[in-house]
Order: C-alpha cells, then sequence, then structure tokens
C-alpha cells in the first residue's frame, strides 16, 4: 500500500527560487506562517515587488539560520549589559573576590 501524495518526499532543491505558497509546501507549514517568517527575519528572502522569493538554499539553512540569530542575540545582549554589569560586580564590596 502507498502512502498518500501530501506525505510524498518533497526535495528541496538549493539553487531555485520558490513563492511563498511553494515555500510552505515544501517546510509543510501555512503560507501565513512563511510570510511571517520573512517579515521577521526568522527566514530569507527577497521581495520583488509586491512577491517574495526564497531561495532552496535559505530553505535548507533555517535551523542554522535560528541558531545564529540566537547567538548574535545574545553576544548583543552581553555587550549590552557589559557597563551595568561591570558596575553592579566590579565595586569595593566584591574587591576581596578579585584578589583570589
Amino acid at each position: 500500500m502507498s502512502q498518500p501524495a501530501k506525505w510524498e518526499s518533497l526535495a528541496i532543491q538549493p539553487n531555485v527560487y520558490y513563492t511563498v505558497e511553494e515555500a510552505a509546501q515544501l517546510l509543510r507549514i501555512s503560507r501565513q506562517q512563511v510570510l511571517q517568517m520573512l517579515r521577521f527575519g526568522q527566514a530569507q528572502g527577497v521581495k520583488i515587488g509586491r512577491r517574495w522569493r526564497i531561495l532552496g538554499a535559505a530553505l535548507l539553512n533555517l535551523s542554522a539560520m535560528d541558531t545564529e540569530t540566537e547567538s548574535r542575540q545574545i553576544a548583543d545582549w552581553l555587550a549590552a549589559s557589559a557597563p551595568a554589569l561591570r558596575a553592579v560586580w566590579d565595586d569595593e564590596e566584591d574587591a576581596a573576590y578579585d584578589k583570589l
């Protein structure tokens, strides 16, 4: 007995540009979810006129992009927080710990 057509394997070609609808089908998510990912920078795409195109390689790299975004957010937070953390943790009261 064969699998239903809806569960057939869909191959993403790295050098092909996909429409939002095609990307949604390949990722098995809704069209709205793809648009939301594009708007919030969770997926990379190019807007041509009023329509989005997503390179297959970008679809294949979604999990790597998520990790990169997380790492960048943590680095940005640490850089922004450094002066405040220094003011709290690098004062006279904890000078004894600096000598250890």
